[in-house]
């Protein structure tokens, strides 16, 4: 009985703490929000927006729309780029992607707490301790600044429910789920990841005590979602699992914003080059994170180097990709690393934060684009390669699979594989089909790509930002 009556007593006492904390924290955070929120302005949470990959593709296309579309607006960019002036930043974006934005109407807020959402500070429980880590920088962005619209650009979780809180309009644009069903589906069924090492998934124990930390904060993770005015997703299979983890009906598809129209202006002579100097070019864009899994890109060109020798012909494979901090730059010396216990070492080149200009005369020379992410959430570069006239060899899931390189009006566009035998086997085939074959995949694939130009892009952003008005 009296067990039973401490266990009644310290329900009522949580009971009586939870209006007690609300009325210490959360009614004065409001109050003081409501006295410092500025009117007319629009804020991106973006602390890496200066990273030049395809998240800051989509920051800086909808800022380039909503200056056209809202000049009464002011537009701010929350950024942990301290070491970057405004000036360098928008350069770089010019440079990167083609996007020219006022600078008259584009301010940065520098965060000085951007350290601790690298994953480098945890290593384990890294999600979580990144989430707890996003929140922490949000409160210093809060400080900073209170808007009349929040946007979370970036993917940290946290950041909704504060500048809900702080009474501001929150929309989010998920590029990539921070948990998803199949990160649970992979634990569960023990499967070996660059996520789930092999010492996890052959434990029972570990496998069980994982699956119930990855379940608990699914349910962080849904309370964070369920504080949204506006969710965005960036293709169907994000949209697939944000409608799942957030419970969310109202989860639309905003594709980000390819520049078709300026990459099928590229005059591509890859065809020259297989001819002329028997040389098949593959070319991998994309930062240089582990889940990009250029170690298999590595494990293909080892595959084909041969057989292609054979036929008469060399093959060289450039990497293409972004290096944000000191993890990519380790990661790219294991890749060189790696490329030379494969004897691939001359066959290999990196162009390291390429500039745009650099990357169009990459395409125009790339017979193949090789694009290796499981899952990638929708994937820019895909749609890119192929505007641009390279034939696409990408991974036969997520965005790719759902939205990207699947037939248009019964004909093919590309190629999707999995494993590394059918990724060398395809890439075989695609040289072998001849250039006839070939022209007609480019010709199909380009017709394909309307639905992801700037102008769709714009025409869907605007339409659900005037839900926040």
């Amino acid at each position: 009985m009296s067990s039973d009556c401490s266990i009644c007593s310290s329900i009522t006492t949580i009971l009586y703490l939870i209006p007690l904390l609300f009325a210490l924290f959360v009614i004065p955070f409001r109050l003081i929000s409501d006295t410092r929120r500025k009117s007319k302005t629009v804020a991106f949470f973006h602390p890496y927006c200066n990273a030049g990959g395809g998240g800051e593709r989509v920051l800086w296309a909808a800022i380039r729309t909503m200056q056209k579309k809202f000049p009464d607006r002011k537009f701010y960019v929350y950024s942990g780029d301290t070491d970057a002036t405004k000036e360098q930043i928008l350069l770089k974006a010019r440079q990167r992607f083609g996007i020219e934005l006022d600078p008259t109407n584009v301010h940065f807020i520098y965060l000085h707490w951007r350290t601790l959402v690298e994953a480098r500070h945890y290593p384990h429980f890294t999600m979580l301790f990144q989430a707890l880590a996003g929140l922490v920088l949000s409160l210093e962005a809060w400080i900073r600044m209170v808007p009349e619209i929040f946007i979370d650009s970036m993917g940290y979780p946290l950041s909704l429910p504060t500048f809900r809180l702080a009474g501001s309009k929150v929309v989010a644009y998920v590029h990539y789920p921070t948990i998803s069903c199949d990160m649970l589906d992979v634990v569960e069924s023990r499967q070996q990841t660059f996520n789930n090492s092999s010492t996890i998934a052959q434990s029972n124990f570990l496998s069980w005590a994982k699956l119930a930390y990855y379940r608990l904060f699914a349910c962080l993770y849904w309370l964070a979602g369920k504080t949204a005015h506006v969710v965005m997703v960036n293709g169907s299979w994000t949209q697939r699992h944000i409608t799942a983890i957030w419970s969310r009906r109202d989860v639309s598809i905003v594709y980000p914003p390819c520049d078709v129209e300026e990459f099928m202006k590229i005059e591509s002579v890859a065809e020259r080059i297989l001819e002329e100097k028997k040389t098949v070019r593959l070319l991998s864009v994309g930062q240089i994170r582990p889940e990009k899994n250029h170690k298999l890109q590595l494990e293909v060109l080892h595959d084909i180097k041969e057989p292609l020798k054979k036929k008469g012909y060399n093959v060289e494979l450039c990497i293409a990709g972004g290096c944000r901090n000191e993890e990519d730059e380790q990661r790219v010396k294991t890749l060189k690393k790696e490329a030379k216990e494969l004897g691939i070492e001359k066959e290999l080149r990196f162009e390291l934060n390429i500039p745009y200009e650099n990357l169009i005369d990459e395409l125009s020379k790339a017979l193949i684009s090789i694009h290796t992410m499981h899952n990638e959430h929708f994937g820019i570069s895909v749609v890119e390669a192929m505007a641009a006239s390279t034939v696409i060899l990408s991974n036969d899931s997520g965005g790719p699979k759902m939205d990207i390189v699947k037939d248009f009006d019964g004909k093919c566009v590309g190629y999707l594989s999995i494993t590394r035998e059918e990724y060398a086997e395809t890439v075989l085939k695609i040289v072998d089909e001849g250039r006839s074959q070939r022209d007609k995949i480019r010709e199909q694939a380009r017709k394909s790509l309307s639905r992801f130009s700037d102008s769709a892009f714009e025409t869907h952003w605007n339409k659900q930002f005037e839900n926040v008005l």
